[in-house]
């Protein structure tokens, strides 16, 4: 059983460590805004994100054609684009620019109710008016209900997008249908920031075999020439075609640097700026559920000595190793980040009732004694349960628990390493 102290400390480190407490002195980044919902939704986005940044990540310079075919192939991860922090704000947006667009639509339907030249037959009348009515319903439910979170929602909102364009338009001449075509623009931008390159590309497929039919129709009906059809044709694509493919390169790029920059390049593991992001959502996930948050610091014992004898790519080498064997214990439960050279820092949940057992299999889990460079690890943990005093400061607790589990860290260290010590905060 490894040693516990269930007292709240801050001791000061022993003398001869306080050197390197003071180099990686840098403020416990716990300030940011989460992302998931859930800790098996941070751990599936740290797989997607080092997927994604291996894919984009630094391969600019081989060519356009490249570029393009890893936009194809990137796995998109739609929860990480639209609950991350930096769109986040433009929630309530989207929200507006998702009414405006079905509002849009919903006008073309009424105004083209009124023309003469619009649905003359019972039938089409009925359909264009039952159309008006979904769209009126998809405003309201747009408006007055939460923000859409789900892919599904979005992938919903395209199709009736599409199919309620085109059934519409098409009842109307070619010259005016051709012209309404241009709603499909907005459909495209609802692709270009929320959908994955694949559909998007459905998306154009099923616009573009909808204005090549326009024209068409429009020379067999001796609206247009030959040139004339083809040129309409040609600029209602390039408008609804280019500006959505071009833009949505340019966001997975974007996003794909920016997920990039949330893992540490060596280990694949959240850094610190992954960390800051996921700390808020946790919270909410422990606070929703009561059950404790326990921040875990992990310290390679005796690492400069590795690096000594064995050199710094054998130590590259224990560091993976250890950042692969502690994902896949703590990972599922909450979020694992290398905040130093040796040091990783945890966040977990208690979802599954067995914190202490987490806690207590670390240093086992660091250690083989098999390994070609076995090494162990101090540990430093402190527990925060629903009943703690700090539990009502919110996720700010976080950073007094890190404080803690650091000094129970250097203690478990200065006691000779290869061991848990516990507090609670």
């Amino acid at each position: 059983m490894s040693p516990s102290d269930h007292r709240q400390r801050s001791a000061t480190p022993p003398q001869d460590l306080r050197g390197r407490r003071g180099r990686r002195g840098e403020p416990h980044p716990w300030q940011g805004r989460g992302r998931h919902s859930s800790p098996e939704q941070r751990a599936a986005d740290a797989r997607r994100g080092r997927r994604a940044a291996a894919a984009f990540g630094g391969r600019m310079a081989t060519g356009p054609v490249a570029v393009f075919r890893r936009w194809l192939t990137t796995p998109h991860d739609f929860d990480w684009i639209f609950v991350h922090r930096s769109t986040r704000p433009l929630h309530g947006l989207i929200k507006g620019v998702v009414v405006f667009g079905v509002g849009l639509n919903a006008l073309v339907s009424m105004l083209m109710l009124g023309s003469p030249y619009g649905p003359s037959g019972t039938a089409e009348v009925t359909w264009v008016m039952i159309v008006l009515a979904a769209q009126i319903s998809v405003i309201a439910w747009v408006t007055f209900a939460p923000t859409p979170t789900r892919k599904a929602q979005f992938l919903g909102l395209l199709l009736f997008g599409d199919l309620g364009i085109t059934s519409v338009i098409l009842l109307d001449t070619p010259t005016s249908a051709l012209i309404g075509t241009f709603l499909f623009a907005l459909n495209g931008a609802l692709c270009t920031f929320f959908l994955s390159a694949r559909i998007l590309l459905a998306h154009l497929a099923f616009v573009n075999v909808v204005i090549a039919w326009i024209g068409v129709q429009a020379y067999l009906q001796g609206l247009w020439g030959v040139n004339d059809a083809v040129a309409a044709v040609l600029v209602a694509s390039g408008s609804v075609s280019g500006v959505p493919v071009f833009a949505h390169i340019a966001w997975s790029l974007v996003s794909a640097d920016a997920r990039a920059s949330e893992f540490d390049e060596l280990t694949g593991v959240a850094n610190r700026r992954g960390l800051q992001n996921a700390v808020d959502e946790l919270w909410d996930v422990a606070r929703s559920r009561g059950v404790s948050v326990a921040v875990l610091l992990v310290d390679i014992d005796r690492f400069k000595a590795v690096n000594d004898r064995y050199g710094h790519d054998h130590g590259d080498a224990v560091i993976k190793t250890v950042a692969s064997r502690l994902h896949a214990l703590l990972g599922s439960r909450g979020i694992l980040a290398r905040t130093g050279g040796e040091e990783f820092v945890g966040v977990v949940v208690d979802t599954d009732g067995d914190l202490p057992d987490l806690v207590n299999r670390v240093t086992a889990t660091v250690h083989d004694p098999a390994d070609d460079v076995p090494v162990t690890a101090s540990v430093g943990v402190a527990v925060m349960t629903p009943d703690s005093p700090s539990w009502q400061v919110g996720p700010a607790a976080v950073t007094r628990a890190t404080r803690a589990a650091d000094s129970m860290m250097y203690r478990a260290k200065a006691a000779g390493g290869d061991r848990v010590l516990t507090t609670r905060v």
